[in-house]
């Protein structure tokens, strides 16, 4: 049975099933809605208010929202099963495209793609030569390809009369060992390819000029998955025992990148149908969803995933929208939580050739933490979860107009907004900004208490702390339209993930036998890494007490790990030899974990 029910925005009316989940529904329906708990009503992200439906509220919701939200008739998508017609408004959402960014570009990458033009000109058929035109072709080919060639159907069965409309000459568009394309000669056609980074919370992608290695457009987006949960286990759970499931979610990514493509090839003018190969770095879950695995055992000790190594497939396969004949690189894992895009980060930042102790720590929805030393790479994995991108915040929001970016409390009280105007609330630098700030001006102690007033030495600061029921918050801003605070349930929510990448850092170096005076660099990568102020992370705790001067910020190194891979087919042997040769520690093993990971929750060094 069918439930009619108008959803604004868009104002569209939906035919939705009696008895579904509604939030599930409406992410069927292809209505994007934030919920980076996946629908376990801890994130309070998914709320609606339904006109025409007269409903009761959970325990939950009446525990969650504010008496204000009861009173509007607001309720967790979550928690609401589709029963009626009626009306569902959502709330205002900010749509906005991801940030995108390169960090070690400078570095020229030799040029040897796995994609080549390749002119041939032919002699022409005749009674004393009669060999076939694909035999014709190969045997040309093959005096400057390395190894033989091979070619679809498709294809093929056009050879015969291109070859004749051209007068047995033109240009084969090779990738690897596969001829793809034919082109008449001269066309100088684009020969392009694609290097894409698949993050959790971001899609991230480079059109790269394959005939010059020049990154002619970049741009992000993101990953739509999200409407599934913010982090890899909440999707995981989503798509458990049910393989329909697991096709959502490998057709809402690929629909994500399909976008991203779309706009990359529009702003730069060029054509989708030129675009021969694409190299893909991810974590393993993103892979594995991208491929449509099964996914599940990732998060089951003893944390088995179907696929480490690289693998190489069709884009149609995928339903990826490049030229019909292009090719997809999946460039290889270290293990279940230490994916391709650690590789590609180790692979760019070349950490796989130091000769003395560098660290790079990839902060994100999944921390990632690798140390370089003389012995070889160790790598570790971190449950950071979604708190450095806004989840499980009850502000909290990702880096798009209207969040709290940056905080200082001293020697007054000043914060930057994204875009201008008043906060709608905090993305994740703006969260490290503030609690840092909070810490250092003596509004939160050592173990994240938000102190009562008369316990805070500077007065303006001690107003902004408000009393709810025995919790404090820290209001930022206030007017009749909103609010935007800091809870006490949110500083927790930063010093678990604070502390599991610290201990993280800290195991490894332990591991290595490694102190921190022999660190001799550390590298923060990933985009939010990128945003973070160096000394208030310092200040938290997030990173050891390491100078200033020895931390570098090297933007989206996973990214540019790919761009190596598609530029260049030694690297991409490189990515191969780091993936089978670093030296994974499995932190949930080791006896020193627990107690290790609670010392760190605390701030400062």
């Amino acid at each position: 049975m069918k439930v009619n029910v108008r959803v604004i925005p868009p104002d569209r009316e939906q035919k939705l099933k009696a008895g579904d989940n509604l939030r599930h529904a409406l992410i069927e329906a292809g209505i994007p809605l934030d919920s980076p708990c996946g629908g376990q009503g801890t994130c309070l992200k998914c709320k609606v208010r339904l006109s025409g439906v007269s409903r009761k509220y959970t325990q939950l919701e009446q525990e969650k929202l504010s008496p204000e939200e009861l009173d509007e008739g607001w309720h967790l998508a979550c928690q609401v099963a589709v029963e009626e017609p009626g009306e569902v408004r959502l709330p205002e959402m900010e749509i906005s495209r991801a940030k995108a960014s390169f960090g070690l570009l400078g570095e020229e990458i030799p040029l040897q793609p796995n994609v080549r033009s390749l002119p041939f000109e032919l002699s022409k058929p005749s009674i004393k030569d009669q060999r076939a035109d694909w035999n014709r072709l190969t045997e040309y080919l093959e005096q400057t390809a390395s190894g033989p060639v091979s070619i679809e159907l498709p294809l093929l069965r056009e050879l015969s009369s291109n070859l004749r409309e051209w007068n047995f000459s033109g240009e084969a568009l090779v990738v690897g060992n596969e001829v793809v394309a034919l082109d008449p000669p001269g066309s100088a056609g684009d020969v392009l390819g694609m290097a894409i980074d698949i993050g959790t919370t971001t899609l991230a992608a480079a059109l790269v000029d394959l005939a010059t290695g020049k990154v002619v457009a970049l741009d992000a987006e993101l990953n739509p998955q999200i409407n599934f949960g913010a982090d890899v286990i909440s999707r995981i759970m989503y798509a458990q025992g049910a393989p329909e499931k697991r096709e959502n979610l490998q057709k809402e990514l690929v629909r994500g990148l399909n976008q991203l493509i779309l706009r990359l090839c529009r702003n730069s003018r060029r054509e989708r149908g030129r675009i021969f190969e694409a190299t893909v770095a991810g974590n393993t879950t993103m892979v594995h969803t991208l491929l449509g695995l099964e996914a599940k055992n990732i998060a089951l000790a003893p944390y088995v995933g179907g696929l480490n190594q690289s693998f190489n497939l069709s884009a149609a396969e995928l339903g990826l929208q490049i030229h019909p004949g292009g090719k997809v690189h999946i460039m290889p894992s270290i293990a279940s939580f230490v994916g391709a895009d650690t590789v590609a980060v180790i692979l760019a930042a070349g950490l796989h050739r130091s000769r003395v102790p560098r660290l790079a720590i990839d902060i994100g929805t999944n921390g990632e933490v690798m140390l370089a030393t003389e012995k070889g790479v160790l790598t570790a994995s971190t449950a950071a979860g979604p708190a450095f991108e806004g989840g499980r915040i009850k502000y909290g929001m990702r880096a798009v107009k209207s969040a709290i970016s940056s905080f200082q409390a001293a020697p007054a009280m000043n914060y930057s907004v994204i875009g201008g105007g008043a906060p709608k609330g905090i993305c994740g630098s703006g969260l490290i900004d503030l609690v840092a700030e909070l810490y250092r001006a003596g509004v939160l102690d050592r173990k994240g208490r938000i102190l009562k007033p008369a316990e805070i030495s500077t007065g303006a600061l001690a107003k902004m702390v408000r009393v709810r029921e025995e919790a404090r918050e820290f209001v930022i801003f206030k007017d009749e339209k909103g609010e935007v605070a800091l809870t006490q349930k949110d500083i927790r929510e930063l010093q678990l993930a604070k502390g599991a990448l610290r201990a993280g850092v800290e195991l490894l170096m332990k591991e290595a036998g490694v102190r921190a005076d022999d660190i001799q660099e550390v590298l923060l990568a990933g985009v939010f890494g990128n945003y973070i102020n160096r000394e208030k992370a310092v200040t938290l705790g997030l990173i050891p007490l390491f100078p200033l001067e020895k931390i570098h910020f090297i933007g989206n190194g996973a990214m540019d790990g790919a761009l190596r891979a598609l530029l260049n087919l030694g690297e991409r042997r490189q990515a191969e030899k780091i993936a089978s040769e670093a030296r994974h520690i499995e932190l949930s093993g080791r006896s020193d974990f627990e107690d290790t990971f609670l010392r760190c929750l605390s701030f400062g060094d």
